[in-house]
């Protein structure tokens, strides 16, 4: 398994809508996005290590205010309780709030960044 489906498996017991990526069609709220924002990779003497360091953000989007503030942290202990597939060890380092607009509707959104350590 990636580093890509194991966080993935792990979000989806709060929603069903986690995506890799972005939602091609509109989903139901709350939804949860992955994206990864930059990715290290270990060198040894003798080439590349099979052990890599990712920052991924981990957007949670909710019609309701509320319900994105409880499941946030929800989501963040989850994520950095975990352990396993190629997942090593997961550390939280910045949560925002923001708001998105879009066709009248004010959709609440909270962005977690998150440090992955993973064998690749």
């Amino acid at each position: 398994m990636s580093m890509e489906t194991d966080l993935c498996a792990v979000l989806v017991s709060f929603t069903p809508a986690v995506v890799w990526g972005g939602f091609d069609d509109a989903e139901g709220f709350p939804r949860i996005t992955l994206q990864r924002i930059s990715n290290l990779t270990g060198y040894s003497l003798k080439g590349r290590a099979d052990i890599e360091t990712a920052r991924v953000q981990i957007n949670i989007y909710s019609e309701d205010a509320d319900q994105v503030l409880q499941l946030a942290p929800l989501v963040s202990q989850a994520l950095t309780d975990y352990r396993g597939g190629s997942v090593i060890r997961i550390k939280e380092l910045s949560r925002r709030d923001s708001i998105s607009e879009t066709g009248g509707d004010v959709i609440r959104l909270q962005m977690l960044d998150v440090q992955v350590r993973y064998r690749a």
